[in-house]
């Protein structure tokens, strides 16, 4: 019972800190992917990939991008926006499920689907980096569950899709898109500020 109550003790924690950290997580990861994007070219025809170290990194983290993949998809399903399918590209060698869109969603529902996921995305990769080092000291497992957690982590980046819908979004609803936007971005903020806090 008392490991029974430990446990649930600290998914509640991770869970405050996800949602602390969340912020953090999605400006570093997409600071990184950043940089390495500007390794890339802009132009490559004969080259399976325009990014080959970005490519090379997502393929080593890609059991995370499964991951933030797998919820990104469920929260937006749940949320009612219209995904087409899973989509892939050569690119970058990311999986996108917004390459493909057939009615974008509205700005609100865009944005608390971007942010309910990366939470939960974070959730996972703590809850992975925690849990077996406090259960399972010292098994080979640990290694693999702190490997996948870094993966989440990489990958719950801000992405051209997520953008491309924003702003196609924006553009089916140009007067209520903007106040939505503006509604939700003030909301997080007084959120962090006043209730939550930011970790840093």
């Amino acid at each position: 019972m008392n490991v029974q109550l430990d446990i649930v003790s600290l998914m509640l924690a991770n869970l405050l800190f996800s949602v602390q950290v969340a912020p953090l997580v999605v400006v570093v990861a997409t600071a990184i992917r950043t940089i390495l994007l500007l390794t890339g070219k802009r132009r490559a025809f004969e080259e399976w990939t325009r990014n080959p170290l970005l490519s090379a990194v997502t393929i080593i983290f890609a059991p995370g991008m499964v991951i933030t993949t797998a919820v990104r998809y469920g929260v937006s399903s749940l949320m009612g926006i219209d995904l087409e399918g899973l989509g892939g590209g050569g690119t970058y060698g990311e999986l996108s499920l917004f390459l493909k869109v057939d009615k974008p969603p509205r700005v609100a529902i865009l944005l608390s689907a971007l942010y309910i996921s990366t939470v939960v995305s974070v959730f996972i990769a703590f809850a992975l980096l925690v849990v077996p080092i406090v259960l399972l000291a010292g098994a080979p497992i640990v290694l693999l569950c702190t490997y996948i957690s870094l993966g989440v982590l990489l990958t719950s980046s801000l992405k051209g899709g997520d953008l491309a819908l924003l702003g196609a979004a924006l553009k089916g609803r140009p007067r209520s898109g903007a106040i939505e936007l503006f509604a939700v971005l003030a909301i997080l903020v007084l959120f962090y500020t006043q209730v939550v806090g930011v970790v840093i």
